[in-house]
């Protein structure tokens, strides 16, 4: 599983998860809309994303 951080427009970020090599990535979502929020907060998420998978 692979995690990346991306710029959803000025000062916000989005998390983006791919499952596995052949699959596109997808957005992290809360609730019914994409997750954004600042960097450190992505930072948090991918953190316990990785740590979730593991």
């Amino acid at each position: 599983m692979k995690v990346r951080i991306v710029q959803a427009g000025i000062c916000s970020c989005e998390v983006e998860v791919k499952r596995a090599w052949y699959l596109p990535w997808q957005t992290v979502y809360d609730g019914c809309l994409p997750w954004r929020g600042s960097y450190e907060e992505a930072k948090e998420i991918k953190a316990k994303i990785l740590e979730d998978y593991e």
